[in-house]
């Protein structure tokens, strides 16, 4: 079953797979070459896919062996998806560093697919075959469609990588984003073939705008850097990204109404959303505050004594009784503690609802065995990290300002665990 969503994070990370996905089927490396899939899948030139009015021809000869395709080149993409996943734990000890890193490569992709300077090795394309017409049966067909993920022409690169580089970022989603981005790309696949001749039109009245296509798809991958570069830091995500969408929106205005090159405004956005996350990690590399300033209190409103944690490494959870995953994590932080019992490590609660009466009453619902305390969302910007639950930090037994891991997604118990063993002295 699929894990429930919870913040707006991991809701804009599959809107962006599934605009991304649709956006690649309007790539110049897949439009024109549609025609020529349908026909090598069906059997039938392009002169009688034209002619083909025939509901029951058309779900046969055409629909069929097109939805076998797209099973087959979505179970790459879910496939590379599980692989980021297991990326996942690693990407999560150097969030800052590595999404900075992730979204300086793809502002350069995107500003290669704008137009803003080119680099030739990506405008090397492999493209198929498909010359040779023959009949297609189920088995080929879904073979067709991993041999379409695996050979990919280059173009499509830049996509695909921050599809996956924002699935490493949100661990044990990883398939499910893959999925949605392939379900991007699959659905106007299977509106074409049902509904040929109409897309047929549509599709060359915008092969007449692949200029403004290009500078779409670069535009959604500089958002997608700006998810990538600001996901990890302290601060409201929908701001960097309603920003960066208004700025791309203004290179492509002028772009295309007053005929403005995009090399230098699109550099500009881009240098720009640099030096705002570099500014930004900065600050956070240089440390957050001491948790023990912060007044928590226990469930009856007195102050919370944490002094008996004093020389232990804490795993502070951050939670709150109206997050859905909350609920799904705290039974596995409830299993390793009550497996792993007096080795050098605590795990505190922080509950911070705005009703401490709602958090208590959670607390009990929930049968939570580990201590908890009561606190507020905006301890997590103090301590340097974004306001996102559940929102697991891993601090300092010698001190509390220190910071030695934070997990917003559930890595897995393995390196949760492990973190806390390696961190105890």
């Amino acid at each position: 079953m699929m894990p429930p969503l919870g913040n707006v994070s991991l809701f804009g990370a599959f809107q962006l797979c599934l605009s991304e996905g649709l956006l690649s089927f309007f790539t110049p490396c897949v439009l024109p070459l549609i025609p020529v899939y349908l026909s090598f899948l069906s059997g039938l030139s392009f002169d009688q896919l034209m002619q083909t009015t025939s509901a029951a021809t058309r779900l046969k000869k055409v629909f069929g062996n097109t939805l076998l395709f797209v099973f087959g080149f979505s179970a790459v993409f879910v496939t590379l998806g599980l692989v980021a996943t297991g990326l996942g734990a690693f990407f999560n000890k150097y969030r800052g560093p590595i999404g900075f890193g992730a979204a300086l490569i793809i502002l350069i992709l995107a500003l290669h697919f704008m137009g803003a300077f080119q680099i030739r090795f990506l405008n090397y394309e492999k493209r198929f075959d498909v010359g040779a017409q023959k009949k297609m049966g189920p088995l080929s067909s879904f073979l067709f469609g991993l041999a379409f993920a695996f050979g990919w022409t280059p173009c499509i690169g830049p996509i695909l990588a921050s599809v996956l580089l924002i699935a490493a970022n949100q661990p044990g989603y990883g398939g499910f984003l893959l999925a949605t981005y392939a379900a991007g790309l699959a659905i106007p696949f299977l509106l074409t073939a049902l509904f040929f001749n109409t897309f047929m039109g549509l599709f060359n009245r915008i092969k007449r705008h692949m200029v403004t296509v290009e500078l779409i798809i670069g535009a959604l991958l500089v958002v997608a850097a700006a998810y990538l570069m600001f996901n990890p830091l302290p601060v409201p995500l929908w701001k960097p990204l309603l920003g960066t969408t208004a700025a791309m929106a203004v290179v492509i205005v002028l772009k295309l109404a007053a005929k403005v090159p995009v090399r230098w405004p699109a550099l500009i956005v881009a240098l720009g959303l640099l030096a705002s996350g570099g500014f930004v990690l900065a600050q956070e590399t240089g440390g957050g505050a001491d948790i023990t300033q912060f007044g928590w209190t226990d469930a009856t409103g007195r102050p919370a004594d944490l002094s008996k944690y004093d020389g232990k490494v804490l795993l502070v959870q951050f939670f709150a009784s109206w997050c859905e995953p909350c609920k799904d994590e705290i039974p596995k932080l409830a299993k390793i503690w009550r497996e792993h019992p007096h080795e050098g490590f605590v795990i505190l609660g922080v509950n911070v609802d705005a009703d401490r009466m709602d958090g208590v009453q959670f607390v009990h619902g929930m049968n939570i065995p580990y201590p908890v305390v009561y606190g507020k969302s905006s301890n997590l910007p103090a301590l340097g990290l974004r306001e996102a639950f559940p929102n697991n930090v891993v601090i300092d037994a010698h001190n509390r300002g220190r910071l030695l891991a934070n997990y917003t997604g559930w890595p897995g118990e393995d390196e949760v665990l492990s973190k806390l063993k390696s961190s105890v002295r």
